[in-house]
């Protein structure tokens, strides 16, 4: 039967119903994904207030892996799949050690970003690992209805049929972070290839109109947009899109594989520069083909004069 061990009554002393609830969940949760299998426990909650619970998990040819499966009540489903937090095969004693270390550093103001997680402790970022929510439709009309201040948000583009998202780091009233291209010209197939090596670039704080209209035309039928999450928040809204900002001074050069508006929101979120699209071997097969002339370069730095006629347009209608 497996051990559970309860918050300390310091830390539980504001809970409600409600937090009682997800504890309920989050241990019917250990029970359906592992069984008989998970022989410890531990519920708490993140200096950012998310409950979470970690798992020891007897491996079936010997050793114990260490295991988090989180909430989110934003997020549907808004109970995390498990996922694994240890390095490597552990002893039971470094499993509950690895757990020890992990509920003091889940709970310090600060936390922890991917990239520096506590000794013994591995938390991969891929695209298991990613949760995208679709945003109403008029999340285009009135943002902060259905954004908060540091989300990560996905914004659909189809480019020659294949799907893409752009990114960006919504900074609240409106206004996005995103890293994009800047304004260029191509003449030849070469110049045209660059945006996949290497063009100049830079992290753009923009109106929302600009960040959604950053990559293809305005249309009559407003792009999907989508909420990105990671399983474990590490960061807090402010300090995403103050890591936005410092970012602004580091990037300068944009590589549609290994450096694109995805990796940057990303390691804005996280402190991990991934992305979700260059996960696909066919759309990473696809940016070294696609349509390699002026339009693919022109698009992804497009110029403001369309989409400031259309706003002024819109703004006069």
């Amino acid at each position: 039967m497996p051990t559970c061990i309860q918050p300390s009554s310091s830390s539980i002393g504001g809970f409600g119903k409600a937090d009682d609830n997800v504890r309920i969940l989050l241990m019917a949760s250990v029970r359906n994904e592992f069984g008989d299998s998970s022989i410890f426990s531990r519920l708490g909650v993140t200096a950012l207030g998310q409950h979470y619970v970690l798992v020891t998990r007897k491996k079936i040819f010997g050793g114990y892996t260490t295991h988090m499966i989180t909430a989110n009540m934003r997020n549907r489903p808004f109970i995390s799949a498990p996922f694994k937090v240890s390095s490597d095969t552990q002893s039971i004693e470094e499993s509950r050690e690895l757990i020890d270390r992990l509920t003091t550093e889940l709970g310090r103001p600060g936390m922890f970003s991917f990239d520096d997680p506590p000794t013994g402790c591995r938390i991969a970022v891929g695209k298991d690992r990613v949760q995208l929510d679709e945003v109403p439709v008029e999340v285009h009309d009135t943002q902060d209805k259905f954004l908060e201040k540091g989300d990560e948000i996905y914004c659909e583009v189809n480019v020659s049929g294949v799907k893409f998202y752009h990114s960006g780091i919504y900074a609240g009233d409106g206004m996005v972070y995103h890293f994009v291209c800047d304004a260029q010209e191509s003449d030849s197939l070469a110049e045209a290839l660059a945006v996949f090596s290497g063009v100049p670039a830079h992290v753009a704080f923009d109106p929302w109109f600009e960040f959604v209209y950053a990559l293809i035309d305005v249309s009559d039928v407003p792009p999907k947009i989508f909420r990105v999450s990671h399983p474990l928040i590490c960061r807090s809204g402010d300090q995403i899109v103050k890591y936005a900002q410092h970012l602004q001074n580091e990037l300068e050069n944009y590589d549609i594989r290994r450096c694109n508006c995805q990796h940057f929101s990303s390691e804005c979120s996280s402190g991990v520069a991934f992305s979700y699209d260059m996960t696909s071997s066919f759309k990473y097969f696809a940016c070294s083909v696609l349509k390699p002339t002026s339009t693919v370069v022109n698009a992804m730095a497009r110029s403001n004069r369309d989409r400031s006629s259309f706003a002024s347009n819109s703004t006069s209608s």
